[in-house]
Parts: structure tokens; sequence; C-alpha cells
């Protein structure tokens, strides 16, 4: 990577003052949404979705503070995982079919995501997370970043295009054209920019962005005016409680995700050339097992480390991280302050889709720089080819196709992204695995 700015080092002044300011609005924008969309699916009033919001950045700030300091020590940004929300809106879906309290679900999930805390801990604290790592051959990651990518794609371009926003189930051509106009002013900073700008394209192109949408009507101000200073709240749907289902669910979803975080730090590792340890993936998964803990504890949505964060550090040119642990710092305070929590609320979800887009865009590179690394024989043309084509068909696949499996099964079969990387394991380590281990570099 040819970024100014390497981990290590230390922008200085206005540079500094800025690229902390654009990851702050980045980890924002990236971490608003699922608390937002969690709180309406569990019915949640406004003044609840708004400590829940609040809960949900101090949480995150807090793993990114541990991360940059004990953990990994990469920018990384860590946020609600989409597996763990995905599971949680099935759960959400199937208590209501059942009948059940919302609330009792909750407090079950409390205690499945602090079950499910230990995997992540275990690994990491016994050093198990580089055999995790050696079956993550390029061919894996590549797989994985691609699928990452075109998981996103389909809810990505829809928020773009403005489909859902303000409950409007068809195309608004004004969001669309603002969008469009923000994607391409963020894209051509990057490109054709120089110095700061260059660096500061995406913070540019959301501040500017916010501007137009709010001058052309698409900013929805705070009706209320909420509290100005509370405590984030431990436990706040009441004691945790134990259901072996759920737990057993949360349990599988770490284990699973075990690979996300692998695939994740490989991908940082890869955008900013800085080599990938063992020890700092060891490291990586004990505090992400302990965030996971924070997320029952808070009785929000388990975190993980965002591929997309390798996209964002190759837009901006910045991989360094001093701005990352400030901007960090700075969305914990927010969990404080839930008036300021409500005002950013207000950065329109097509803005945020369109920035983010940008940023995944970069993932498909990433995923096919790894599979440049290995010889497209007929053996991995079969393993890539066939991951990518389950993967991408289980998205197209409604949920309700699965509806006469066990719900373990049902959560992980409803997931692209799981199945794919699942078969590719397989088809690259059992089924189509080499008599002698060898790697096939392209001279």
């Amino acid at each position: 990577m040819n970024e100014r700015v390497r981990v290590d080092e230390r922008p200085q002044g206005l540079a500094l003052g800025l690229s902390t300011v654009q990851w702050f609005v980045f980890l924002v924008a990236n971490t608003l949404t699922v608390p937002v969309v969690m709180g309406h699916a569990l019915g949640l009033s406004p003044s609840d979705i708004t400590l829940y919001t609040e809960r949900t950045f101090f949480v995150c700030g807090i793993i990114g503070l541990l991360q940059a300091f004990l953990g990994h020590r990469f920018p990384v940004m860590e946020a609600p995982a989409g597996m763990w929300w995905g599971v949680f809106i099935v759960l959400v879906q199937m208590a209501k079919d059942q009948g059940n309290s919302m609330n009792d679900l909750l407090r079950q999930t409390e205690m499945g995501l602090m079950i499910g805390a230990l995997i992540f801990i275990v690994m990491g604290a016994f050093g198990l997370l580089g055999f995790i790592r050696r079956l993550f051959t390029p061919i894996i990651s590549g797989t994985f970043l691609i699928l990452v990518a075109l998981q996103l794609s389909k809810t990505l371009v829809e928020g773009v295009l403005g489909i859902g926003y303000r409950n409007q189930p068809n195309l608004s051509v004004g969001v669309a054209v603002l969008s469009v106009i923000v994607m391409a002013l963020t894209i051509l900073l990057s490109f054709k920019g120089s110095g700061i700008v260059k660096s500061m394209s995406i913070l540019i192109g959301l501040i500017a962005g916010w501007v137009l949408f709010a001058a052309f009507g698409f900013v929805d101000w705070p009706s209320a005016a909420p509290e100005m200073f509370k405590l984030p709240a431990i436990f706040p749907f009441g004691a945790p409680s134990m259901n072996w289902g759920i737990t057993l669910t949360c349990v599988l979803t770490s284990m699973i995700l075990l690979s996300n975080l692998v695939a994740s730090l490989q991908a940082f590792g890869l955008a900013v050339d800085e080599e990938i340890t063992d020890r700092k993936l060891n490291r990586g998964a004990l505090v992400t097992g302990v965030g996971t803990a924070f997320a029952g504890i808070f009785g929000l949505v388990g975190a993980m480390p965002m591929a997309i964060s390798a996209g964002f550090v190759t837009v901006t040119g910045i991989a360094s991280r001093l701005p990352f642990i400030l901007a960090s710092a700075a969305v914990a305070l927010l969990g404080f302050f839930p008036f300021l929590g409500a005002w950013l609320a207000t950065i329109p979800a097509p803005l945020g889709y369109a920035i983010m887009l940008v940023a995944i865009a970069q993932l498909i590179g990433f995923g096919l720089r790894d599979y440049k690394e290995v010889m497209l024989d007929q053996r991995n043309i079969y393993v890539l080819g066939l991951s990518l084509l389950f993967g991408v068909g289980i998205f197209g696949i409604p949920t309700s196709a699965f509806g006469g499996l066990p719900p373990v099964f049902v959560y992980i079969l409803d997931n692209g992204l799981i199945v794919g990387i699942i078969l590719a394991l397989l088809l690259e380590h059992l089924l189509f695995r080499r008599k002698k281990p060898e790697v096939q570099i392209l001279k």
C-alpha cells in the first residue's frame, strides 16, 4: 500500500485533527444502522432506541480502544457484526411467531452472548488462532472478501437508491441523484486529490452530502429533546436468562465468526503491508471475546472487526493508529450523551450507504489480489467457483425455504457468506486436498 501515514506513524496538527474527525464520522456511520434497525425490530420506543444506540456507541468505542492498546493494535473498526444481527432478527421473528415476550428473548440473548464470548476468549488465551489462520489460504480469504462485498451489495445499492428510506418502497430519484453525487465526489477526491484533500476524501464527501441532503429536505431532525447525560445501563432488559437453544446458537455463531476475525485482519494487513502474526490474531480474539461479553452485559448485538476498515484506509491513505484511538474514545463518550447521538443519527441512511459503498468496493480488489497468488488450475477453479456460486446463490433464497430445518441450521444456511466459506474450507482442505502442501505463486 502507498499510504502517506503508516500504522505506527503519527500525523501532526491539522492532519491529525481532520483524520480523527474522519474516523469518528466513519465509525458513527457504520455503527448507527444496526441499533436503529434492531430497535424497530424489537418494538422499542423512540427514546429506548436512542438509549440502545447510546450503549452501542459506548461498547464499540471501548472495544476499539482495547484493540488498539491491548489487542491486535491495528486501526480496525469493531461494529455490530452482520451475522450477529442477522441471527438476532431471525430470533425476533421466531419469538413473535411463537408469541414469546421480546423482553424474555433479550434476557436470553444477554446470556447467550456472554457464553459465546468464551469461544473467542479461550481461543485467544490458549493461542489457537494460528490453527484457524492456517486454514485461510489465499483462495479462502479471497472468497471471503468477495462474498462480504457481494452480500452487502443489495443492501448498499438499495440504500443508495433510497429504497426503503422514510418507508418509501420504491426508488427515490432525488435521493439516488444526491447519493451518486456524493459517491462521485468521494471517488474523484481519492483519485485526483492531493495531500490532505485526498486523505480526507471520505470526510469531505460525507459533510458535503449531509449539507446537500439537508438542503433538499432529506434530513430528519430530532423531534424531541433527548436527555443530556445518562450512564449506559447494565442488563437493561433484566437479569440474563438461560435458554439452551439460544445459547447454542450464540456459541455456534461465535465459532463461525472466528473465520471473520481472521479474514478481516488479514485483509487489513494486506491493505497496509503489515504482517498479521499469530500473536496479534490471538490478542485480537481475546479482546473481541471481551467485547462480545460487553455486548451481552449491555443488551446489544455482538461486534466484530470489520473488513471495511481495509477499504477505508486504502481510500484515505492514512493507516495511523492515533486518529483511530482518538475517534474511538469520542465514540465511547457518545454513550454518555444521548442528545449528541440523536443529532448524529440525523445522518441520512442513503448518505451512509453511499460512503460505505465506496469503501466496500475496495474489498473486491483485495479478494482478486488474493486470487492472483494461486495458480488457477482446474482444482482451484472448482474451489473458488463452487464456493462463490453457492454463496451468492444463497443470497437469493428466502429464509422460509429452510423452515422445516432445526433453527440452528436455518441461521447457518440462510447466510450465503457462511455457506460459501464453509464450502470453500471443505473443498480446499478435505475434498480437494493436495497430497503435499504446496504454494503455487504466479511469477
